[in-house]
């Protein structure tokens, strides 16, 4: 039997069976999704579980949960399959796979174990089989999701309701704002100056607007859109008048899981007073919804208004942009519970889409944590309210 570890890739036969060496229970279950060239849902060929057990030519579920394949049967749209384990409680459930401990994967030769103990995930992608020189072979992953099946479900493009049908609600990531309204009111979001002219926001946060303002320092000033880019939730707006502070970036890419953020902004304009918000917590994840590197998790409380707004360290370093929450009306609504599952777009990507427009980002040097009241108030002087009329 060979050990493989995560991203080790194996040859396997046609005819092959898998499964885990752990007993398969409720809420434990296992799912094959079918993935084309795109790495998107092929349709030639719907996912099918452990739970429904539904027998198809090339592949079908066994009794206690073993998956027998036989892949030269497969459709030749498919180019991948992914083995994913789930709990069917789903987010908030009150489980996770911390609670597992271990998963062992099963398969030929092969075996691939996966470490649960500090994993909040509520689905993992254990590996994924693809085509390889006229046969097949095993990609070891291990990749997990806070959101369970749904974020896999999301990420893949799974069209249909086989997710909520198995989790019984749907559970996505929603943007965090900005506060809308009818088409002729005015809307609002954050941002942070990043050089003299120019002012970091989401993508989100200018979409369709008609007319953007950049307000803070005591002023309002009118902002250009430089250029938007939906994909990482980014926008850049230039303004006329010098900005008189410039958030400084963390020198170092790295995030550290656990470590102390605040997050700035100005949410809920109107009810919660027109002045920013900081609300504090922590780096939750290292990735987002379906193993998405671009972003981090973390606990900080957010609401609508926010987007845009930057993330801290206790040094008052800029790690990078709020942009996301999960929806969590629609896991209340399946009877469980999350609170402050927030995600921001990832410093590195920040300064990559900076650099793009030849603008060189402020790094900080070396320097110590201070207190969180001075941070903030350091930081405040590089914060603007984004005002777009709808």
């Amino acid at each position: 039997m060979r050990d493989l570890v995560a991203g080790e890739r194996a040859a396997v036969d046609e005819e092959l069976s898998l499964g885990l060496l752990e007993p398969l229970r409720p809420p434990l279950m296992l799912a094959l999704v079918a993935l084309d060239r795109s790495r998107k849902a092929s349709r030639a060929f719907e996912p099918i579980d452990s739970a429904n057990r539904e027998m198809r030519p090339a592949a079908r579920f066994e009794e206690g949960g073993r998956l027998s394949l036989w892949l030269g049967q497969m459709p030749g749209e498919v180019d991948r399959l992914a083995i994913v384990a789930f709990l069917a409680s789903g987010p908030g459930g009150g489980l996770s796979f911390r609670d597992y401990g271990a998963l062992t994967l099963l398969g030929g030769s092969v075996r691939f174990r996966v470490d649960l103990n500090d994993r909040p995930d509520t689905a993992l992608i254990l590996a994924e089989l693809y085509r390889h020189g006229g046969g097949w072979r095993l990609a070891a992953n291990g990749g997990g999701s806070v959101q369970g099946l749904a974020g896999v479900a999301e990420a893949f493009a799974i069209e249909g309701g086989w997710a909520r049908r198995l989790l019984h609600a749907p559970a996505t990531r929603d943007e965090v704002g900005p506060e809308r309204g009818r088409v002729g009111s005015q809307s609002s979001g954050s941002g942070v100056a990043v050089d003299a002219r120019h002012v970091l926001s989401n993508a989100h946060v200018v979409e369709e607007a008609k007319g953007i303002a950049v307000l803070g320092d005591g002023r309002s000033q009118a902002a250009e859109l430089v250029f938007a880019d939906p994909r990482n939730d980014l926008a850049l707006l230039r303004v006329e008048q010098p900005l008189p502070a410039l958030a400084r970036f963390r020198a170092g890419l790295d995030l550290h899981l656990g470590e102390d953020v605040v997050a700035l902004g100005f949410p809920l304009q109107g009810l919660l007073g027109s002045g920013p918000q900081a609300s504090a917590g922590n780096i939750a994840g290292l990735c987002g919804i379906g193993n998405d590197s671009s972003v981090f998790q973390f606990t900080a409380p957010i609401a609508s208004g926010n987007s845009g707004g930057p993330i801290f360290d206790n040094s008052g370093h800029l790690l990078g942009l709020v942009c996301s929450s999960l929806n969590i009306d629609r896991i209340r609504a399946a009877g469980g519970n999350a609170e402050n599952i927030n995600f921001g777009v990832k410093g590195a990507i920040v300064r990559s889409f900076l650099d793009a427009f030849g603008i060189e980002p402020q790094l900080a040097g070396p320097s110590a944590p201070i207190g969180r009241a001075e941070m903030v108030r350091q930081a405040r002087a590089t914060i603007y309210r984004i005002g777009c009329t709808c």
